[in-house]
This record gives structure tokens, C-alpha cells and sequence, in this order.
């Protein structure tokens, strides 16, 4: 399939064609290989030292949120809330790359140091490892990506008014909570899952000890409702946000079914580079730079912005960017229910 089909939507709502190949631009990629070329040499290098050193960065400031946290005045608590669990999110990120083997080269250390980062977060590494992968050997996939991915029409005719209003909102303002209960889904993968069952479910073990562990030490410092869950909900908040604001974007170039679809277009062009603040960045490391981390899951977190800057010098505006805002908020969580891949996106009640 030729990126040349490709439609999105512009600022004025009409659709256009993304993909051509532009004046001075390199030519629309046949396969992941041909995306790969225009990415700096050093794009799959690993320095082990740096991110070890990132690792202990990520926890310092996590442990910092803790403390803050600890002995801020009610009235400053939002802050640090937010500051803790955004703190937090980095050792998402860290055990993220250790689980696509670009933190180092041997499995091993990368299982270990994966797990450690989640075991306080209280996520099975494995599992995670395991369901990802699939999002990224299908992404933005309409029948096959389950991440994030959009209602069909004649889904959503079939669905009750109840039913209707349950997605609206879990696909929609609460669309966080859904990650939550994704989050409990890995728990269940030993049981349910076909392959895998072992790994799964050793890491089902070390999160369970986290669960244990983690609370149970916070509780000396103070209520766990303050130290814990609030920010572990602020950690939900961003985990979730980061993956749908990726993945659905009114003006991107959207989903597609199995006989339009290929890698190409769903890991690079069907996928939003979204701006967010810089404060965020560094502390959730550069994981929003999100477009080479599809061309290849082995390009290491800080070779991510020099890449993702060599993507967009190779093809230009065929790719889709947009920025964190309340306004791309507004147009996600209330029109991008529903996907029709000749209509693009439509509200629940469209």
C-alpha cells in the first residue's frame, strides 16, 4: 500500500492527502528498513553507563515527590501530587525501555532493572512487556491494536443507551480509568494468556510484593491516600494520556483494517508526535518524541528527539505533530469515540 493514500483531516476540517513525496523531501518508505536509513547512524546505540545513571536520576526525584509530598501544607499538595507522580511515570519509562531491550543488551539485566522500576508502581513487568509488543506489531491497527483503539459503526449501533454512555465516558473524560483497569488486566495474563504463562507470571509475583512492600513502607511517613494514591493516580493520568494522544488525533492520518493497513503507515504516519511541556519531558524522559520509537523500539529514550528531528527533516509535513493542550483535550475525550476509516472520527453519539 502506498503512503500516497493516506487522508487526514486540516484545520479547516476538509481531508487532504498525506504521504506524496514532497519537493526535497526523501521518497514515501516502502518498509520500517527504508525509515530506518534516514535516522543519524548512531540511532539503536546504547550507553549502558547513562542509563543507569538516568535510572538513579528518575528515582531521586521520585523519592523527592515522596518527601515533598510528605511535608507540604494541604494547600500545596495538588503541586506536589503532580510533581511525585509525574516523578514516578519515569521508572514507567525506564522499565519501558528495558522491555524493548534498548536499556541494555542483555534480557536479564534488563528484566531486573524493569522490574525493580515497576514493582512500587505495582505493574507486572512481563505482562506489560508481553501486551505492548502486540500494540507495536499492530499499531493503529482497527481490528488488531488494543490499544486505544476506537469503536466501529456497526459496534456502536448494536450497543445499548447504557452501554453507550459506560464507553462515553471510559473512551472519554475518564478515559484514565480505563488505563486502570488495563493495568489490572496484567494480573489475570497467566491465566489467560497463551504464551508466556512463566514469565507472566514471575512477574505477577514481584508486583504483588510490590503492592505489599511499597504501601506498607509509605505508610510510616503518613496516609497512604496522600503519599500513595493520589499520585499513583496522577501516574494513571499520564500513562494513559500519553498513549491515547498518540494514537488518536482528529487531524491525524487514523486508523485502518487489515487490507489498507500496513506497518508503515500505522508506526509512522498514523502515529501523532504531540508536544508537552518541557518539564514534563525530562521527568517522563523524552517518551512523548514517540514517532522513532515505532520506526524501531531499540532506539534508546535520549536518542529519541535527535531522531524523531531527523523523521521530520526526511518527510516533512506527511507526518502528523500536534501539542498537549485543552483544546486537543477537548476534541479527543468528546469527538474520537468512533472511527469510520473513510469518515474519520465521530462522536458516541454521532
Amino acid at each position: 500500500m502506498s503512503t500516497a493514500t493516506l487522508q487526514r483531516k486540516n484545520s479547516s476540517g476538509k481531508s487532504e492527502a498525506v504521504g506524496s513525496a514532497h519537493k526535497g523531501y526523501a521518497p514515501d518508505p516502502e518498509t520500517l528498513r527504508d525509515v530506518m536509513k534516514v535516522l543519524p547512524k548512531d540511532a539503536l546505540e546504547q550507553r549502558v553507563g547513562f542509563a543507569f545513571f538516568t535510572t538513579f536520576r528518575v528515582w531521586a526525584f521520585t523519592l523527592l515527590g515522596l518527601y515533598l509530598t510528605s511535608i507540604a501544607p494541604w494547600y500545596l499538595l495538588p503541586l506536589t501530587w503532580v510533581f511525585f507522580g509525574t516523578a514516578a511515570t519515569g521508572l514507567f519509562v525506564v522499565a519501558h525501555d528495558c522491555a524493548h531491550q534498548s536499556f541494555s543488551k542483555s534480557r536479564t539485566l534488563n528484566e531486573v532493572v524493569g522490574t525493580i522500576c515497576m514493582m512500587p508502581l505495582m505493574f507486572p513487568y512481563c505482562g506489560w512487556e508481553l501486551t505492548h509488543n502486540h500494540h507495536h506489531q499492530f499499531a493503529n491497527h482497527l481490528d488488531k491494536d488494543h490499544l486505544w483503539r476506537p469503536l466501529k459503526k456497526e459496534q456502536l449501533e448494536k450497543m445499548s443507551t447504557f452501554s453507550k454512555y459506560v464507553a462515553y465516558y471510559m473512551y472519554g473524560p475518564l478515559f484514565f480509568e480505563s488505563s486502570i483497569l488495563h493495568h489490572a488486566y496484567h494480573f489475570l495474563l497467566p491465566i489467560v494468556a497463551r504464551r508466556a504463562k512463566a514469565k507472566t507470571g514471575r512477574s505477577v509475583v514481584f508486583a504483588l510484593l510490590g503492592c505489599a512492600m511499597t504501601p506498607y513502607g509509605i505508610s510510616y511517613l503518613g496516609p497512604l491516600w496522600k503519599l500513595y494514591w493520589a499520585p499513583f493516580l496522577v501516574f494513571q493520568f499520564w500513562l494513559s494520556t500519553f498513549t491515547l494522544f498518540h494514537h488518536r488525533n482528529p487531524r491525524g492520518a487514523g486508523w485502518k483494517e487489515d487490507k489498507d493497513w500496513n506497518k508503515v503507515y500505522g508506526s509512522l504516519f498514523a502515529t501523532v508526535h504531540v508536544a508537552f511541556p518541557s518539564w514534563i519531558e525530562y521527568l517522563t524522559l523524552d517518551i512523548n518524541w514517540h514517532l522513532p520509537h515505532h520506526a524501531s523500539a531499540l532506539i534508546p529514550w535520549y536518542n529519541l528527539r535527535k531522531c524523531t528531528h531527523a523523521l521530520m527533516m526526511a518527510y516533512g509535513d506527511r507526518l502528523c505533530t500536534d501539542e498537549f493542550s485543552w483544546e486537543l483535550w477537548k476534541e479527543v475525550t468528546r469527538e474520537c469515540h468512533m472511527y469510520d476509516p473513510v469518515e474519520g472520527y465521530k462522536t458516541m453519539w454521532a
